[in-house]
């Protein structure tokens, strides 16, 4: 049952952000890009309050230990 509740609650997510998002299984990547280095800082960071917003509200939280992002 937890795997299933699982994707219930992560298949919002898409929903939550403008970031491209690829999900699988209990991995997600969020992609974005932007010319401008200045805008894309500015969009990830909102982008990302969205995503911990989404996360919140389905009591779900990011594990920081497996995150890494890539410019």
């Amino acid at each position: 049952m937890g795997p299933l509740l699982f994707l219930i609650y992560v298949n919002d997510l898409p929903c939550a952000s403008s970031f491209q998002t690829t999900l699988f299984a209990d991995d997600t990547i969020l992609h974005l890009s932007h010319k401008d280095i200045k805008m894309f800082q500015l969009n990830v960071q909102n982008e990302l309050d969205k995503v911990n917003t989404c996360m919140r509200s389905n009591r779900l939280s990011i594990n920081y230990n497996k995150t890494a992002y890539m410019i």
